[in-house]
């Protein structure tokens, strides 16, 4: 997959990855995502890091949201050669403002690896409200990561969420081999009213 073809392409960063996602098979984890992203008209992603989901997509979404403080920041009007509004904003999840219609998004925590922004925890309303009202959530994670192992399973136990599948990776890299970068866990949920 050529990432840089045509002109409304997102921008790479050059040279500037994390060697434990910038491997031949990190980016399986962008692939799996948009696939079970393709019938939502909306992408919300947070944690897209410099590597957004948004030149994995392969359906044509009205617009993609990638938030993440490093990502660099990005707006397009079209994405594949379709209208679609993108745009990848680098700040923290928490101040941004999400407007969007229960159910007309798919949710990307891909890498999950969130902090608290001052006093605001990334497990609080926010989060759960954007979890909740999804059309399906994909997270995944390294469950080495005390950070993410520690808040991913409230998430996956959400009583209003159901397990639609999940995938245990091992993404056999050089650069990883060895390291708790290179088992990854991956979860996809939909609401269980759905």
């Amino acid at each position: 997959m050529d990432l840089n073809t045509n002109e409304a392409s997102t921008p790479l960063a050059d040279g500037k990855d994390l060697p434990h996602l910038s491997g031949p098979a990190a980016f399986i984890r962008q692939v799996l995502a948009a696939h079970f992203v393709r019938d939502c008209p909306h992408i919300v992603e947070i944690g897209g890091h410099i590597r957004p989901v948004t030149e994995y997509l392969t359906h044509r979404p009205l617009s993609v949201l990638s938030v993440d403080p490093k990502t660099p920041a990005y707006e397009a009007d079209e994405l594949n050669g379709h209208p679609c509004r993108v745009r990848h904003v680098p700040r923290k999840f928490q101040e941004v403002e999400y407007d969007y219609a229960p159910g007309s998004y798919g949710l990307v925590l891909l890498g999950y690896s969130l902090k608290p922004f001052g006093s605001r925890e990334p497990l609080g309303q926010l989060l759960f409200s954007l979890i909740d009202n999804a059309r399906v959530v994909v997270i995944e994670y390294p469950p080495e990561l005390d950070r993410a192992s520690s808040q991913v399973p409230a998430i996956v136990s959400r009583p209003n969420l159901k397990v639609h599948c999940s995938v245990e990776l091992v993404l056999d890299d050089e650069a990883i081999a060895g390291s708790p970068f290179a088992k990854r866990r991956f979860y996809v949920l939909h609401p269980s009213t759905r």
